[in-house]
């Protein structure tokens, strides 16, 4: 929205949660927080602690079985989830476009690259066929992509896996969005094309000046592109921070763990990696209290009582963990 001034999106107390036979499973439980125009945001955290689901309501893509129970989603002063289907449509892939985590299974196997590539300019453009055309041909350059008038012709498939992902960006960019949702956008990928598709997306990043949020399990993939880190578990933010903070001055345990359960390549063969023991919540019966406590080596009797709210700690950073109140109240170890 031109002139518009403040946060591009704010995500404020987002609950979502998914109806099934066995119950009501509590994917996302009242997350807020803000993104600033050309920020890059991580958003990190194991399977299930909700950070694609919160990031898949922006576009209002949740599932049929799912439901924002409450909160507000907010790009430049619009709420999202009031908006009706046109506007809807021309907010998707317009303005705000996303990376889905599988391109083997975003990608239509039976349509060619050239065919999926100019659905989105057909959609949001007034481009005649041939300015589509060149305009392809310009994106597939900007991803990096050789020959790309031969793979106009081709067909996913006939494609690696890291020059797929380059084709799901090039479609994501078609338009200019204002702002890229990346979902795990290397996750299926070797080390070495991770490498560069994160390089990839910081260049993009500074030539066109978009905001970007990039979701992860893995801490070490976003350490060197966002700007900012939220660090989820169990559908809550439990820390956020700048990337300096969230690596080198962490406060939440989990956090902690996610660090420490990265391979170090001092290590010696005969050293075991390190591991967060026990396992996430079922998020059908969430625990009471803070749900990482009975992994937590700090938990405190208040810790099964009571959720921490997010402590602020200065200069952009908080952390939800009792051991950082002071007094963390009815202390002792559980």
């Amino acid at each position: 929205m031109k002139g518009y001034t403040g946060a591009m999106l704010q995500v404020r107390d987002l609950s979502i949660s998914f109806f099934t036979q066995t119950g009501e499973i509590q994917a996302v439980r009242g997350i807020s927080y803000e993104l600033n125009e050309g920020e890059v945001l991580g958003i990190v955290g194991e399977s299930g602690s909700g950070k694609s689901v919160s990031s898949h309501a922006i576009l209002r893509l949740t599932p049929p079985s799912g439901r924002v129970k409450a909160g507000e989603i907010i790009f430049e002063g619009q709420d999202i989830l009031g908006l009706d289907r046109k506007d809807l449509q021309k907010l998707r892939g317009n303005r705000i476009s996303m990376i889905f985590q599988d391109p083997m299974t975003a990608l239509d196997p039976l349509l060619t690259i050239r065919y999926q590539l100019d659905e989105a300019l057909r959609k949001h453009t007034a481009l005649d066929k041939n300015s589509r055309y060149d305009r392809m041909l310009e994106l597939l350059d900007l991803v990096g992509i050789n020959q790309p008038e031969r793979r106009l012709k081709q067909y996913p498939h006939q494609l690696s896996g890291g020059m797929r992902q380059r084709i799901m960006i090039a479609m994501a960019l078609s338009c200019d969005p204002d702002l890229l949702i990346a979902d795990e956008p290397t996750t299926a990928l070797d080390v070495t094309i991770q490498a560069q598709i994160i390089y990839l997306l910081k260049e993009l990043k500074e030539k066109l000046g978009m905001a970007i949020i990039f979701i992860t399990h893995d801490l070490g993939v976003v350490s060197d592109i966002c700007d900012r880190i939220i660090v989820m578990y169990a559908g809550r933010i439990v820390e956020e921070g700048t990337s300096r903070q969230i690596f080198y001055r962490h406060k939440h345990p989990y956090t902690q763990g996610l660090i420490e359960s990265v391979p170090d390549i001092g290590e010696t063969a005969d050293q075991r990696l390190k591991a967060i023991p026990g396992n996430p919540p079922d998020m059908s019966c969430v625990p009471k209290g803070c749900a990482f406590a009975s992994r937590c080596p700090y938990a405190m009797a208040i810790c099964v009582r009571e959720d921490a709210p997010l402590i602020d700690l200065g200069e952009g950073h908080s952390a939800a963990c009792w051991k950082l109140a002071e007094p963390a109240g009815g202390g002792g170890s559980i």
